[in-house]
């Protein structure tokens, strides 16, 4: 009988061994937050004079509206248009047109605020003379 009850205790011991479980297994890490990515850096304002307003010219008054590098000039005198480019800051590459006749200008927006240049018929922008556009205030 002893030996039974050994026997059992032994086999009553086991079972609770066996009962026992292994401890959880800690709860897994959390995934590392990535820092959010830098904003890029913002472009510096590009500086471009404004050629906006009423001037009076060679050929009559003309008007003139900008919508950032793009200028575009009406002048009454010849029934005229200019479609200009800024280039830089203060000059504008342009073409012009009239009724039968087409060219080019070069223009530089002056301290005073005239604008100065040439003009010239077909691709020259020069060999038609000088262009000037004073300021109306």
């Amino acid at each position: 009988m002893r030996t039974q009850v050994v026997a059992m205790a032994v086999l009553l011991t086991a079972l609770l061994a066996c009962k026992k479980s292994d401890p959880p297994p800690p709860p897994p890490a959390p995934e590392p937050v990535a820092a959010p990515a830098p904003a890029p850096p913002s472009e510096p304002e590009e500086k471009i004079e404004s050629f906006k307003g009423t001037y009076v010219t060679n050929w009559g008054k003309a008007n003139c509206t900008q919508v950032k590098r793009n200028v575009n000039c009406l002048y009454a005198g010849k029934g005229g248009s200019l479609d200009c480019k800024v280039v830089g800051e203060k000059d504008l590459e342009c073409d012009w047109e009239e009724p039968g006749l087409s060219g080019k200008a070069k223009l530089t927006k002056k301290d005073d605020g005239k604008l100065s240049g040439t003009w010239g018929n077909g691709e020259s922008a020069k060999n038609g003379g000088v262009w000037v556009f004073k300021p109306v205030e």
